[in-house]
């Protein structure tokens, strides 16, 4: 197993600086989470929430949970985090699939970073059925979103979703809930990179003036 100690001690020095260096809020989102974050989930409450939903969640975001924080003061109470922040554990855990959550996060997980746009439109061929029962419909809007816990809200219908299983587990995918855009894989290998490169890009911006935008984000020309 993978000791994520060193990469969580940086991490905290790097929050710390990135918000002394961000006290304009000039960071997308920042004006609402305010670079806060709550005290950290107890274990406890982690071995509950897997037990409840039959899960494993990534070594790398539990670290995070127990380690630096869980939730704080920004949107449906997220902390700090790129966007509007990183949604508390277990909160709007139906905002990507409206439906139990026991039954779609333990789904296998089918998106990939390699998906092509046409791979997409036939993946999600069903939404433009006008014979599709609801039934079949929300089956299959469980098969494409499943294994996707929700992490956190960007604004409109586009949110940040962590990969829970197969090839791709740890990764953050950023997500468009109404099927319309493809999803687009972050280039970090998991959770914590993610987060520790949103802050490298903070601090980088005491230098160039450029503070993070669109972090993560579905851009045309990054596609």
């Amino acid at each position: 197993m993978v000791n994520y100690t060193e990469q969580i001690r940086r991490i905290k020095i790097k929050f710390q600086e990135a918000r002394k260096i961000d006290l304009a809020y000039k960071t997308f989102g920042a004006a609402r989470h305010k670079y806060h974050l709550n005290p950290p989930a107890k274990s406890y409450q982690v071995e509950a929430f897997e037990k409840q939903y039959g899960i494993q969640l990534p070594v790398c975001y539990k670290t995070f949970l127990l380690n630096i924080g869980n939730g704080g003061i920004s949107y449906q109470n997220s902390g700090a985090g790129p966007y509007y922040g990183i949604y508390p554990l277990g909160h709007n855990l139906d905002q990507v699939v409206p439906d139990d959550p026991k039954i779609f996060l333990k789904k296998h997980c089918c998106l990939n970073p390699e998906m092509s746009d046409d791979e997409w439109e036939n993946m999600t061929s069903f939404m433009d059925k006008d014979e599709i029962s609801d039934e079949e419909y929300h089956t299959e809007f469980e098969k494409l979103y499943g294994g996707i816990l929700p992490l956190g809200f960007q604004g409109c219908s586009f949110l940040h979703g962590l990969v829970l299983n197969g090839v791709h587990k740890a990764k953050v995918v950023n997500i468009e809930i109404s099927g319309i855009e493809r999803p687009l894989f972050s280039p970090d290998n998991n959770f914590l990179d993610w987060y520790e490169r949103w802050l490298d890009e903070i601090i980088e911006a005491d230098k160039t003036g450029i503070f993070p935008k669109w972090f993560g984000f579905s851009n045309k020309d990054n596609r």
